[in-house]
């Protein structure tokens, strides 16, 4: 599965490759080449852990790649200066040809629309470019921002999620369109 770049109106969503993930676990300024944006001090976002990472590369190395994912860069245009690293998500595919999707947006950049704004834009490649029927994307709901997200990208409420605690929504090929 080849992942391209992406773009919206004040993003530029760069795909994940073993590549930038190894500079990302050497903490390696080659980070910011790659990208060709700044990498701010607060990155990365929670959920990215060292252990994320390496199931990433993982998942990029394998014979089927199951991982379709991006960096989300904040546009110069937006800044008057560099473009700036400001979160990252994407999909995973299952067996059945359904995706996950995950996403993460350092604190600074949160409530700001570019969470939907990435989503929209990931959903449009999945629908259009890949043979995607449906998206599944989980969360706590109390997370009222990231609930938002999903509810103003098209996804529906569908009951519990995998883990305890948490709520499970999902958009297919039909109701995106």
């Amino acid at each position: 599965m080849t992942t391209q770049q992406l773009m919206s109106d004040r993003l530029r969503l760069v795909p994940v490759t073993v590549e930038t993930c190894i500079a990302e676990l050497e903490k390696s300024p080659k980070l910011s080449t790659l990208l060709d944006a700044d990498i701010p001090g607060c990155w990365p976002p929670p959920l990215v852990t060292e252990e994320t990472l390496h199931q990433f590369i993982s998942m990029l190395q394998a014979d089927e790649v199951r991982l379709c994912s991006w960096y989300w860069i904040q546009t110069s245009r937006i800044l008057n200066g560099r473009d700036i690293l400001i979160g990252g998500g994407g999909l995973f595919t299952n067996d059945d040809n359904s995706c996950e999707l995950g996403y993460s947006v350092l604190t600074d950049f949160q409530n700001q629309g570019y969470a939907t704004e990435a989503v929209k834009a990931i959903l449009t490649y999945a629908f259009s470019v890949r043979d995607v029927e449906q998206i599944y994307a989980h969360t706590y709901p109390y997370l009222v921002p990231s609930v938002r997200v999903l509810q103003k990208s098209g996804f529906l409420f569908n009951g519990p999620g995998k883990e305890e605690g948490t709520i499970q929504f999902l958009i297919t090929r039909k109701t995106a369109d």
